[in-house]
């Protein structure tokens, strides 16, 4: 296709769009509680982006030391069915399975562990949209993908179907993975103009730690293998090649190929009806696109592909001659023009929503911040803890303190033992203490001989004398000098007559001055 061609395409798309009502899925954002955010682990939950009968995938965020943040989806397995162990082995085999495919068409699994909330998978957050939400949009509008954009998109996610199924096990073994639910639904186009393949919780290998019930249908009816919808107990990596065709023709086709009121109608048509040429539906396609598709569509499991990169390169060469493939930047541009203000919007949303929910804990945790002090809050919201933190410090340093712990008692006995610390010390000091004060006057050069003896204040303040006569002359008052809590004592002595002077300390006589 022509670059002028293509550009009139993304134009028509974008008109379309702009009137269009049908928004892309926004993120459930949850609320922040009396705690704080919810987690899971060392990961903060920010909203639920799709739950459906297996688990749930939130959108989640990982924060570390100079501000490092990331994004992530985590997929957590549904608590009732935490004790269901064909659950959690389906749900293990997923992480298993996919942690070990590295490819840029697949979604990779990060991590997978088991918190008091169940097991989960951390996979990476693909900023976008299903291939499957996509489609809904275009079908709303009475429209369709372009058909450079629906090849790209498929070939990408063929690119990751081989990957996984070229998987090999630690001793080098191969797998024989198979995917088994490829449908538009487990294709995420991403906003860098890349698609990959997720979702392989119903994938079968050999080696896989629980295995499929012979007879047991995993996967949607719709996009299943003739060989796979009728239970047959091996199937190869030519099931997903007859799945990827089903993708491919209702993508450019903007109908359902196979499916029908209910399952029983469906299978019907998967097992026996005659598929109708991708060329009637889709013109734009071309006849050699069009035969492509149909030998993907093979019932026969050996007339088909036998492999996905096979099939990719069939198209890539087919479509040479016709429309082309888009490029990467070709499926941004689009995913922009359809989606970009959704996404943009959603971008804002969960910084709206962070912002708010650490505001909103700052304001319910820390109304009365004092710099550099220590106090205690109660929650005010149902009364059963309070929070204890230094002002200044991040939120995480937070520490819930239950009504119902021991903390009023310490603090009591912190008082306690700070009381007798106090009292210990007076009495420490009282003994220490002198027992007269020594005056010091003007003749400070000459030894003073026979003193009288200084009358100690504090102890005459404990035998109080009977009033003195009004009229009396008043005796001059001494005003004595506490000794300081360290270092040596400071004696004032004031001239008196020549005698020996009393030691204040000791009460024996000699020279102040020797």
């Amino acid at each position: 296709m022509g670059v002028g061609k293509f550009a009139d395409t993304l134009a028509c798309s974008r008109a379309a769009n702009e009137s269009s009502g049908k928004p892309m899925v926004a993120t459930k954002f949850l609320s922040v509680g009396t705690h704080g955010r919810q987690r899971i682990d060392r990961y903060e939950l920010v909203g639920e982006i799709a739950s459906g009968g297996m688990a749930t995938v939130y959108l989640a965020r990982l924060t570390g030391v100079g501000g490092f943040q990331r994004f992530v989806a985590i997929k957590r397995l549904h608590p009732h069915l935490a004790a269901e162990n064909e659950f959690v082995q389906m749900f293990l085999d997923e992480a298993r399975l996919a942690a070990g495919i590295h490819h840029p068409n697949v979604v990779p699994i990060l991590e997978v562990g088991a918190s008091d909330l169940g097991y989960y998978l951390v996979m990476e957050y693909i900023e976008g949209d299903t291939l499957a939400r996509l489609l809904a949009r275009a079908s709303s509008q009475k429209d369709r993908l372009p058909v450079p954009i629906g090849l790209r998109i498929v070939i990408d996610m063929l690119a990751g179907l081989h990957a996984a199924h070229e998987l090999r096990d630690e001793k080098g073994l191969p797998t024989h993975l198979v995917h088994r639910d490829v449908s538009p639904q487990n294709v995420l186009v991403g906003s860098d103009g890349i698609a990959r393949i997720t979702d392989f919780g119903v994938a079968r290998a050999a080696s896989r730690l629980s295995e499929t019930r012979v007879g047991q249908l995993k996967g949607k009816i719709a996009y299943m293998a003739p060989e796979q919808a009728m239970g047959a107990e091996e199937i190869d990596r030519r099931a997903d090649v007859f799945s990827s065709g089903v993708v491919i023709w209702e993508v450019l086709s903007a109908k359902r190929l196979f499916k029908a009121e209910n399952d029983a109608a469906t299978l019907s048509r998967l097992i026996s009806d005659t598929i109708p040429p991708l060329m009637e539906m889709c013109p734009a396609a071309g006849e050699r696109v069009s035969a492509v598709v149909a030998k993907a569509l093979e019932r026969d499991p050996d007339k088909r592909f036998s492999s996905c990169a096979e099939f990719a390169s069939a198209l890539e060469l087919a479509a040479a001659s016709g429309t082309g493939v888009g490029r990467a930047r070709d499926l941004a541009a689009y995913v922009s023009d359809v989606i970009g203000n959704e996404i943009a919007q959603q971008r804002d949303a969960v910084r709206a929503w962070l912002a708010r929910g650490e505001a909103g804990a700052d304001a319910e945790r820390w109304p009365a911040a004092v710099s550099g002090s220590q106090f205690i809050v109660p929650s005010g919201v149902d009364g059963q803890s309070s929070v204890t933190t230094n002002t200044g410090t991040a939120p995480s340093q937070v520490t819930i303190v239950s009504r119902g712990s021991s903390a009023p008692l310490l603090v009591a006995l912190g008082a306690i033992i700070v009381l007798l610390g106090i009292i210990a010390a007076l009495l420490f000091a009282k003994r220490n203490e002198p027992s007269g004060i020594g005056l010091r006057g003007e003749g400070q050069g000459r030894a003073v001989q026979d003193a009288p003896p200084v009358v100690d204040e504090r102890a005459r303040e404990l035998r109080v004398p009977p009033p003195q006569p009004t009229d009396a002359p008043a005796a001059p008052e001494l005003k004595p000098v506490v000794p300081a809590a360290k270092g040596p004592s400071h004696r004032v002595r004031t001239p008196a007559a020549p005698g020996k002077a009393r030691s204040a300390s000791s009460g024996t006589t000699q020279n102040p001055f020797r």
